[in-house]
């Protein structure tokens, strides 16, 4: 099209204005209930050494599965209480504050080499399924542990500078497709 609209370049039709490019899909809108939340934390403590603690990680970081088990000590600042992604699936890095719970949760890791998790994606991916299958949650993806945690920011106040800043999102619409706040019932007199 730039050839034949921009360059005078007269090569014909283009073939691939015919093609119709896929419709994205919908957001996902799945939270935990906080049932789930309570059995998952119970259950997965009983399982192997690291599925909770990666759980709990994406819960209170809203890091993505990969961006976990690539995390490295090196980039954990626990007196400054934030880490450092050097490079994200947006190919720049962040900065994540950590809470008290997610400090916690590093500390009481062991140290035994460069990464915090030293697991591979198979393994979790496994660790996951079977731990969903046997507490029979249905629907419920690893990636949907980013979304609980990107809603539960706005939820404790914070604003959308701050969430993007944190989830690493480079648009509202991107940052949007994360956010399901569920706002509390008033009650009424």
């Amino acid at each position: 099209n730039i050839a034949n609209k921009e360059w005078g370049w007269r090569l014909g039709d283009n073939p691939f204005s015919v093609i119709r490019f896929p419709k994205p899909s919908p957001a996902r809108e799945r939270r935990l209930h906080p049932d789930e939340s309570k059995r998952i934390a119970e259950e997965s403590r009983t399982r192997v050494w690291y599925l909770w603690p990666i759980i709990a990680m994406a819960l209170e970081t809203g890091m993505r599965k990969s961006e976990l088990l690539k995390l490295e000590w090196s980039h954990i600042y626990l007196e400054q209480k934030r880490l450092v992604i050097p490079n994200t699936k947006n190919g720049s890095s962040r900065v994540i504050p950590l809470s008290k719970n997610s400090m916690d949760i590093l500390l009481n890791l062991e140290t035994t080499g460069e990464r915090v998790f030293p697991i591979s994606p198979n393994a979790l991916r496994m660790a996951w399924d079977r731990l969903i299958k046997y507490l029979q949650i249905n629907n419920l993806k690893f990636h949907d542990l980013r979304h609980e945690a990107i809603s539960r920011y706005f939820e404790q106040g914070l604003n959308v500078p701050e969430v993007a800043s944190i989830s690493g999102h480079r648009t509202v619409a991107q940052l949007f497709r994360y956010v399901h706040v569920q706002i509390p019932e008033k009650k009424c007199d």
